[in-house]
């Protein structure tokens, strides 16, 4: 793991002392920018938009419970400190551009639940600092309206519930307090925010606490490397990515240091081509494939980096949401944010690019047609089961056509089935790579180990796009060399996938996994969706056709009700290879 600015940070110990002298509010909607913030709503019909939804909601959630103590699943109180964050955050934007008295009482009602709490359960440390979050945001946005037995609540219960365990976890070296996965971005920017809204009253914890949390962060700029695919997948992309960018953008108005790494502009590029044109993501580990809208992380990124091609996608993928669903914005907890830090339109003429390839832990290329919604879209991956939240999804692919999704990773299994994150992990079939589009070989599972399997090549400059990946660590045991390409053809959005199998272990089996009608017609495949269609095509002939059932062997896992797998087997060779178009 990456650990570049730690002697940086080991002066910013030393220099933190003035966050007790800031003005409240000193986090994100710092005093006077309220003016600028009705401004840019009055001149911006997307601003405008976007904080109507704001609003809407917080005229929901001035109706809704505020939290309390509940843990359903026996482990996480997370779903509770979530609603605290969500309803504090929307209710503290309204009062502060309305100045309604409603959405004030709403959200100190809010802080009040939070607050009174037996603890944030730091067992789950996560639950802990999006609680500590939520309640620092409502000291601070709040603030002077608060009486003091109020400030006071906020202030005890952050040192008692949230700065005291963060500083056991700390001095223990606890695992999370290593840059290596979402919880390290999270809760290390959790406690940091926590601790900057209350220094000065924070029993003398605030200034450890936020240097050792900003450096441990700042760290965590190293899971993006070498160039923006973040190893989790793009659910923990927008989970940790957005934590992060809101404890740098709070260094901004704490009047501290911004920590400069250039790779989170590359992580912006990346979850924007992740982003289908049905606005689906290519959902590989534990993520699930829902329509996307932008977060206030990409809102910050691109107007940080001044990166007018992620403005365009922000703005772009917004307004289609606000089309597309129901006059909602989506963006979770943190709209109000994504509207503070909403990029302005960039020029006419700005371009968005066809194609992107990634490295790294998981590397992955991503090529489409068009951004328009019926364009054609494709997604595939090298990478290992053994990232954090990894699948067994190493050769994976998915593919959009027509306004829809046609080929898919079928999502994340539930995290609370026994051994789900331990030695069970590999039992459950939608981890194995029999449940993703990619091969199984000789009847085997991927290798769980796996070392990083590499894109090698790739040329995105001229028709067609290609990409090629090694396999060969995926499949050690199965197979002596393993090698998986694409084709894709920019004017038509037809791909070719073609494997080359080196001593297979056994016969080699290539799935993929749909929710069309499916009809096979000798070398062919049809698939039928509300009136389009698309087919596949076997080229190498080396292989038969069958459809199979997607039910996952046990009762207890998600059934995949309405999924088949479409399969191609190849009897064992010496060398056996499979070349399959896909044709809209």
């Amino acid at each position: 793991m990456w650990h570049a600015g730690i002697t940086w940070f080991a002066a910013l110990a030393v220099a933190t002392g003035g966050l007790a002298e800031k003005p409240h509010p000193r986090l994100w909607f710092t005093r006077g920018m309220e003016a600028p913030l009705r401004e840019k709503i009055a001149t911006d019909p997307l601003a405008a938009r976007l904080h109507e939804c704001v609003m809407e909601e917080a005229g929901r959630v001035l109706k809704a419970r505020t939290c309390k103590y509940d843990i359903p699943d026996g482990k996480r109180l997370l779903a509770e400190s979530r609603l605290a964050l969500h309803h504090i955050l929307h209710c503290g934007w309204a009062w502060r551009l309305t100045g309604k008295e409603e959405y004030r009482l709403r959200a100190i009602a809010e802080l009040e639940a939070g607050c009174a709490l037996k603890d944030w359960n730091p067992s789950h440390f996560l639950d802990t600092a999006e609680m500590a979050t939520a309640v620092a945001l409502g000291y601070d946005w709040l603030h002077e309206s608060l009486t003091p037995a109020q400030r006071a609540m906020c202030e005890r219960a952050i040192v008692e519930k949230a700065l005291k365990p963060a500083k056991e976890v700390h001095d223990k070296g606890g695992w999370w307090t290593l840059p290596k996965n979402n919880w390290a971005q999270v809760c290390g920017s959790g406690i940091a925010i926590a601790a900057a809204a209350i220094a000065g009253h924070d029993e003398g914890l605030a200034d450890d606490l936020f240097s050792r949390s900003l450096a441990l962060v700042e760290q965590c700029a190293g899971f993006y490397q070498p160039d923006g695919m973040y190893p989790e997948g793009p659910g923990y992309w927008q989970y940790g990515t957005n934590y992060h960018v809101m404890l740098l953008a709070a260094c901004d108005t704490l009047g501290q240091a911004v920590p400069d790494a250039p790779v989170l502009r590359k992580a912006g590029d990346s979850i924007m081509h992740l982003t289908s044109p049905t606005r689906l993501g290519f959902n590989f580990a534990d993520a699930n494939a829902r329509p996307a809208t932008p977060s206030a992380a990409q809102c910050w990124l691109a107007v940080r980096y001044k990166d007018s091609v992620q403005a365009k996608h922000v703005r772009d993928l917004f307004g289609r949401a606000l089309d597309e669903d129901k006059g909602g914005a989506g963006g979770g907890f943190a709209l109000p944010l994504a509207v503070m830090w909403l990029p302005a339109a960039p020029a006419n003429g700005t371009v968005l690019p066809k194609a992107a390839v990634f490295h790294g832990e998981q590397a992955v290329a991503l090529f489409r047609s068009g951004w328009d919604r019926d364009d054609a879209w494709f997604g595939i991956k090298g990478g290992t089961p053994a990232a954090s939240h990894g699948h067994m999804d190493v050769g994976s692919f998915v593919y959009d056509a027509h306004g829809h999704r046609w080929l898919h990773d079928l999502g994340s299994e539930n995290y609370n089935l026994p051994g789900h994150f331990g030695g069970r992990r590999w039992e459950y079939f939608r981890l194995q790579n029999r449940s993703h589009n990619t091969l199984e070989i000789g009847g085997r599972l991927q290798n769980p180990d796996a070392r990083p399997c590499p894109l090698v090549s790739s040329s995105l400059t001229a028709d067609p796009l290609t990409a090629t990946f090694d396999l060969t660590n995926a499949y050690a045991g199965s197979a002596a060399r393993v090698t998986r390409s694409a084709r894709f053809d920019t004017r038509t959005g037809g791909v070719r996938i073609a494997d080359d199998i080196t001593a297979p272990a056994g016969a080699v089996v290539w799935r993929a996994f749909t929710d069309a009608d499916v009809e096979i017609a000798g070398g062919r495949v049809i698939l039928r969706k509300k009136g389009k269609q698309i087919r596949l095509r076997q080229v190498s002939k080396a292989g038969t056709w069958s459809l199979a059932d997607a039910k996952p062997p046990t009762a207890v896992e998600k059934q995949n009700e309405g999924f088949r797998a479409i399969v191609l087997t190849a009897p064992q060779a010496s060398r056996v290879s499979l070349a399959v178009e896909i044709m809209p």
